[in-house]
């Protein structure tokens, strides 16, 4: 069996035969190999978890209104601040038009106030009116001060009615949901659309309360994807109550923001630091998979033999966990394929 997969990995054409010959007149073999390490690495607690977007929200209608322009659907990307639909503003535009009209003229009251308490003053000073009439002089510059600021509040209560007839994206991301049709009145409240942000996201799991302590005490995490690629976490939010059901504790992983091929309801792994050991290591390029055998080309002087291995995690740094199958010290070949032509070829009588 050995030998059958040892052919069928290193199946070389006669062409390829003075590529190693010539090599092995230098003295060297035609392909790298690095030694085992052992160093210490991160003891993990590997769970599943879920992607999740950070920014998901429903934006709500301000005012009512018809609706009179939509201009994205499901699954539309939007950019921050775009208009997603317009209300008919006839009704808030009035408004607006008699808040101003109002301000005209409480501010013209305002200077004929100011201009009769200034008049009075002078003749208070030359006591020729009372300190009554000084009084009511001054409580009606005060009225008209105080109208002047109703007005004033009342445009700007207008404007931002007039505003809320544009309804504009709150972030970039895409549209999830649209709660309304073109032609149809809404209420202030009534939901209009769902959407969510991929630049943010974070994957969510339930952590066992025995492990809580050690994840909590060295608060560092990596997130699993396809392709036995890592992505450290950028932090941790730990629930500070447990699931009274389960005794899980609900703990969230904060992604580094635009991942590419990272999406919302995706099923991944965390790996959360819960200890440290010393661990053998190579370069997961050495790596041979063949079905459900794992091994590597262990190199001794000339000789190569491929030998089976159970191997871990893989490392932030590409280099791979073997549990057993190899001892520190032993060099394996990071270049399977030449390896394997070489073995094979050396079996073949190709190479003395």
């Amino acid at each position: 069996m050995a030998r059958m997969i040892i052919l069928a990995l290193g199946v070389l054409s006669m062409a390829t035969l003075p590529f190693i010959d010539s090599a092995l007149a230098e003295g060297g073999l035609p392909f790298a190999a690095d030694a085992v390490i052992e160093r210490a690495v991160p003891d993990e607690l590997v769970l599943e978890a879920t992607v999740e977007a950070i920014n998901v929200a429903t934006v709500t209608a301000k005012t009512s209104g018809t609706v009179t322009e939509i201009n994205f659907d499901v699954n539309d990307f939007v950019k921050e601040g775009t208009v997603l639909l317009r209300f008919q503003g006839t009704v808030n535009q009035s408004g607006l038009l008699r808040a101003k009209a109002g301000l005209a003229g409480t501010s013209a009251n305002l200077v004929r106030a100011e201009k009769e308490f200034q008049r009075l003053s002078a003749l208070f000073e030359k006591k020729m009116i009372t300190a009554s009439q000084m009084d009511q002089a001054r409580a009606s510059l005060d009225a008209a001060k105080a109208g002047v600021d109703a007005d004033r509040a009342q445009i700007t209560a207008a404007s931002e009615g007039v505003t809320d007839t544009v309804v504009r994206a709150p972030y970039s991301g895409y549209v999830v949901k649209r709660f309304i049709q073109l032609g149809e009145t809404a209420n202030v409240g009534t939901p209009l659309f769902s959407g969510m942000s991929l630049d943010k996201l974070r994957v969510q799991t339930a952590v066992p309360q025995s492990w809580i302590p050690m994840v909590r005490n060295h608060n560092q995490a990596f997130v699993l994807l396809p392709g036995d690629k890592r992505v450290e976490a950028k932090s941790l939010i730990i629930f500070p109550y447990a699931d009274e059901k389960s005794h899980n504790f609900t703990v969230r992983v904060v992604l580094p923001p635009n991942l590419d091929n990272v999406h919302p309801g995706m099923l991944v792994k965390t790996a959360f630091k819960v200890g440290e050991n010393n661990r053998m290591l190579v370069a997961s390029t050495a790596l041979v998979r063949r079905g459900e055998l794992t091994a590597v080309y262990v190199v001794h002087g000339t000789e190569v033999t491929l030998r089976p291995v159970l191997v871990g995690n893989v490392q932030a740094d590409g280099t791979i966990e073997i549990i057993s199958g190899l001892h520190t010290g032993e060099k394996v070949a990071t270049d399977p394929v030449r390896a394997g032509q070489y073995l094979h070829t050396k079996r073949m009588g190709g190479v003395s």
